[in-house]
């Protein structure tokens, strides 16, 4: 509700100003928002816990991948979940299931890492 407006608002404001400042890594803001909105959305805790645990998971994903293998390995592992006709040439492809299960394992770690269950 209300207070999830208010933490986006704050971050976003954060992004904006603050981030651009002191970044180390090659990874737009809009996508490193919208990594830590979903993290926020899939786990369970307080806000500010969530917002702190899920930004160090993002950047702890950062220092490992270069901005387009993230992308592209992100796009594999939600890919190769899609059902259907659609989701087999991915499901179908060694490589992209190497890709997913490497960056399922990147999330993970750094996750763990950054004491989000």
């Amino acid at each position: 509700g209300d207070a999830m407006k208010a933490i986006q608002s704050i971050l976003m404001l954060e992004m904006i100003v603050v981030a651009p400042l002191c970044r180390a890594t090659d990874f737009p803001n809009a996508d490193l928002v919208e990594f830590v909105l979903e993290c926020m959305r899939d786990h369970t805790g307080g806000q500010f816990e969530l917002l702190n645990k899920c930004s160090c998971t993002i950047d702890r994903l950062a220092e490992q991948y270069k901005y387009d293998e993230f992308v592209e390995a992100q796009t594999m592992a939600k890919a190769v979940t899609i059902a259907g006709e659609r989701g087999s040439a991915l499901r179908d492809n060694e490589e992209a299931r190497k890709a997913a299960r490497r960056y399922r394992a990147s999330v993970v770690e750094a996750a763990r890492a950054c004491f989000l269950r």
